[in-house]
């Protein structure tokens, strides 16, 4: 997976410089406060905004209003509150951790975005003309809803209360994560995976190709558990191989017009009824397996790059405010 740019130094060092606190400058003319650089433990009474190309770097910051995230540009905050919606822009980076959103996330064309810690949001990625690549990456957050149109989705050890929507993605990967709503991955290029997860509604895999892998291969601790779905299961239509095994199915577990045939294994238990074109799961296949832990792999790489980038740029620019 091909970086912007490669980050020389860590941005361990630069958390440090947490315990500043900056006092903000007046609002200007139009109430948006401008960040290039960085800030520490203030309240801002306005809008915020990142202008195109820049680095800002906010640890403990309260933002009463608005967020957005410019063209190429890099927002990360550790510690602090936005209040309102966050707008990320074409190839912009937005990266929230131990935070609290009160809006919506937006992505449009956006390079990506990073949630650890980050409760109250809901998140949606659209694609852009020349920017359709990015990746929306969850880690231990508690959010509205999450409606993914391009790039990459990963998600583990997440709580997402309205369900998730995953169309025409990279891939959909939703590992050791309550959602409450529906599970509905359409046209995924990658595949996607269930683990270890509790789904109160129903999940649906529809067209697309594959691998997608629903609770299969326990073995070798790829999923440590097995996977509860309150209603229905289906995957249908899916090419490049479906693997459906260590699942309770509150509903119906349908495996059609899948190519390859599906393997359904012998530990799903359905109370609804069972409606599959199907063969018996074999061993799960060592590359399968390897395809779906490279892809968290690469993004917490991606992240931990960017992230430094962000920081470094920002302490370089000096206070913002």
């Amino acid at each position: 997976m091909n970086l912007r740019s490669t980050v020389a130094a860590s941005a361990t060092a630069a958390l440090a410089v947490g315990g500043l606190t900056l006092m903000a400058a007046p609002a200007q003319a139009d109430l948006v406060t401008q960040c290039e650089g960085h800030g520490g433990d203030v309240t801002l009474p306005t809008p915020l905004a990142v202008p195109a190309g820049a680095s800002c770097f906010l640890d403990g910051t309260t933002v009463q209003g608005d967020v957005t995230v410019g063209e190429g540009a890099n927002l990360h905050i550790i510690g602090g509150e936005i209040e309102g919606d966050v707008e990320v822009g074409a190839d912009g980076y937005f990266d929230s951790s131990d935070s609290t959103i009160g809006g919506e996330v937006a992505n449009t064309g956006s390079y990506g975005t990073h949630l650890e810690e980050t409760d109250g949001a809901g998140v949606s990625a659209t694609p852009a003309e020349g920017f359709e690549d990015g990746f929306v990456f969850v880690v231990d957050s508690d959010l509205a809803s999450v409606d993914s149109e391009a790039g990459a989705l990963y998600m583990v050890g997440s709580r997402i209360d309205d369900g998730v929507s995953a169309t025409d993605v990279r891939y959909a990967d939703v590992v050791d994560s309550v959602l409450r709503g529906d599970l509905a991955v359409t046209g995924s290029e990658g595949g996607g995976i269930l683990c270890d997860s509790e789904v109160i509604g129903s999940v649906s895999y529809s067209g697309g190709a594959g691998p997608v892998a629903v609770g299969a291969g326990e073995e070798d601790g790829f999923c440590s558990s097995v996977n509860y779905v309150d209603g229905d299961l289906s995957v249908a239509g899916v090419s490049g191989g479906a693997y459906i095994d260590n699942n309770i199915v509150g509903g119906s577990l349908v495996a059609a017009d899948n190519s390859p045939t599906a393997e359904v294994g012998d530990n799903n238990r359905v109370r609804g009824g069972t409606e599959t074109e199907e063969i018996a799961l074999s061993t799960f296949d060592a590359g399968v397996e390897g395809w779906f832990e490279a892809h968290e792999q690469d993004l917490a790489g991606e992240v931990e790059e960017l992230r430094g980038e962000t920081v470094d740029e920002a302490m370089e620019a000096g206070p913002a405010f």
